[in-house]
């Protein structure tokens, strides 16, 4: 007989890459509303690195958090990713200005693409394009259709960074986002 699995347990992995390519359609529309002078990201890691240029975004996703129950039909649970955007510039005050900035344009971004207005949640499961070198066919593989069922930025914080290679200041915005989803 066939190994046939009962979910497909992609909880939080297709989620990073699908942030990426949503905050890469997206961000010239956002940024025309927040600041239109702000240069565009183009820097996406899902993990830690030296850093070669800025605006720098790096995510990083906990979980899936199951929460419990005795229906083996199916799973729930929630996913928070972390969405950190390093930003520098000449001066303190400048950097931390084009942080708040930069954070509202990802903040538009992921809460307008995860609601249950329009556009819908649909952007969360459909399979986009990307530039990302953990994507090598240039698509996304979203999470299966009807998963996700909640995308809740949860706070906005901000810090001074060290980042190697770098004198100038450098601000660091963390988007925290939580993302509830369902597998039957």
């Amino acid at each position: 007989m066939a190994y046939t699995p009962a979910f497909s347990a992609q909880f939080a992995k297709p989620l990073l890459m699908q942030a990426i390519a949503l905050i890469q359609r997206d961000q010239a529309a956002a940024m025309a509303v927040v600041n239109s002078a702000l240069k565009p990201i183009n820097e996406f890691h899902v993990g830690r690195g030296a850093r070669t240029a800025l605006p720098w975004i790096t995510l990083v996703a906990d979980g899936p958090r199951f929460i419990p129950n005795d229906d083996l039909l199916y799973r729930e649970g929630d996913v928070a990713l972390a969405v950190e955007i390093d930003v520098g510039e000449f001066d303190q005050e400048v950097a931390q200005l084009s942080a708040h900035d930069y954070v509202r344009v990802v903040d538009i971004i992921l809460t307008t693409a995860g609601t249950n207005r329009k556009p819908s949640l649909l952007d969360w499961m459909t399979s986009l394009p990307v530039v990302h070198e953990m994507a090598p066919s240039g698509m996304t593989t979203p999470n299966a259709a009807g998963t996700v069922k909640d995308v809740k930025v949860q706070s906005h914080r901000y810090t001074v960074a060290d980042v190697d290679g770098y004198d100038a200041p450098i601000v660091r915005g963390t988007l925290n986002v939580l993302v509830h989803l369902i597998e039957k």
